[in-house]
């Protein structure tokens, strides 16, 4: 889906919080801004918002040579993850089906591009609550059968902890291989190969990357491994807003699951910013 002017206004405010992270002087903080201001001004907005952003932040890289300002942001989303995780994974069996992909899209609630912030801990408790289209899962849960092998196009650090959950959950109940893609560099606090292997999560799923350090997917630009993925794997789970953004039209037949997180996409799925969403496009 293309961009609205409303991402404008997100991306600016995702730089005042990376401008926090940065503890920038204030020339510099001034200079940043002017950049990224010149960017958006010149830019075609006939795009997805994370291809804008991506130009936004490659930019930001260049001005201040720090490749990855939420490094240590995202390794404190891991470890906070693994703490609410630990519960679940010890009732594994236990769970469903709808509740174990209720736990990843909660996951996807850690997340620092977009303007929306969540409570995880206490949305935990809201869980049981929420329900995802059980004619949705009712078909997930036949392709898992059949198939066998599951893509999953992964987003956040954090969120690809509740995922490993996810993936054990899946091997256990359905004996079912996965492949993970993960980022492939940094982009905001999306996972890359250093995350994931920070969790384990190799030791469950083949840990491939897109190839692009976007926080999303273009196809035409996607690495190798990323498109010989898509071939060859029958089943797919994109997670995350922004693989929807620049997935959900590219008729790819796949099962996209994340968070509202901005009216935008909300008012373009017809929910309110913080539903989830299961759906199959």
């Amino acid at each position: 889906m293309k961009m609205d002017i409303y991402c404008v206004k997100c991306i600016v405010s995702q730089m005042v919080e990376l401008i926090k992270i940065l503890r920038l002087d204030r020339d510099s903080q001034e200079n940043l801004m002017r950049e990224v201001l010149r960017i958006l001004q010149s830019s075609s907005y006939d795009v997805t918002s994370p291809e804008l952003a991506e130009k936004v932040y490659d930019r930001v890289r260049e001005l201040t040579g720090i490749e990855d300002p939420y490094a240590e942001i995202k390794r404190e989303e891991n470890r906070r993850a693994q703490e609410l995780v630990a519960p679940f994974r010890q009732r594994l069996e236990e769970l469903s089906l709808e509740d174990a992909l209720k736990l990843s899209v909660l996951g996807n609630s850690m997340d620092y591009g977009t303007e929306a912030r969540f409570n995880v801990e206490r949305e935990i408790e809201e869980l049981k609550k929420a329900r995802l289209s059980p004619e949705v899962v009712e078909e997930f849960e036949r392709e898992l059968k059949d198939s066998q092998r599951l893509l999953i196009i992964g987003d956040n650090a954090g969120e690809i902890v509740f995922d490993k959950l996810l993936v054990e959950y899946l091997k256990v109940k359905y004996g079912v291989e996965v492949t993970y893609a993960v980022r492939g560099g940094p982009i905001i606090n999306d996972a890359t190969v250093e995350d994931a292997l920070q969790i384990g999560l190799d030791k469950v799923a083949k840990v491939i990357t897109t190839g692009q350090n976007i926080a999303g997917l273009v196809l035409e630009r996607a690495g190798e491994e990323m498109k010989k993925a898509l071939r060859e794997i029958p089943l797919v789970l994109s997670k995350g807003q922004g693989n929807f953004e620049t997935l959900e039209d590219k008729g790819l037949d796949i099962y996209f699951l994340f968070r509202v997180k901005c009216p935008v996409v909300g008012a373009y799925l017809n929910k309110k910013v913080g539903e989830m969403v299961f759906c199959r496009r």
